[in-house]
């Protein structure tokens, strides 16, 4: 099972809206190593989602372009930031 950590919760709270993995890590200070992890992981257990640049959800997603796709939170992403 995936345990939320302190630095998930991060990633999470800055996907309330649309964002790229660079963004989250501009306002996280985490490492982009570790931020990219953390979306895929996020993204597999679907806390959150990928979009599109016409803001349609992806089933997957390209990782070699991972750092362009945006990532939302889902239903279950947000329950879990409002605990």
């Amino acid at each position: 099972m995936f345990e939320i950590g302190d630095d998930e919760k991060k990633v999470l709270l800055c996907l309330i809206h649309a964002e790229t993995p660079m963004t989250v890590v501009e306002d996280t200070g985490l490492q982009v190593n570790v931020t990219i992890d953390i979306i895929r992981q996020l993204h597999h257990y679907r806390y959150i989602k990928a979009i599109d640049k016409n803001n349609q959800v992806l089933g997957s997603f390209d990782i070699d372009k991972i750092r362009k796709t945006k990532f939302q939170l889902t239903a279950k992403g947000f329950n879990e930031i409002n605990g």
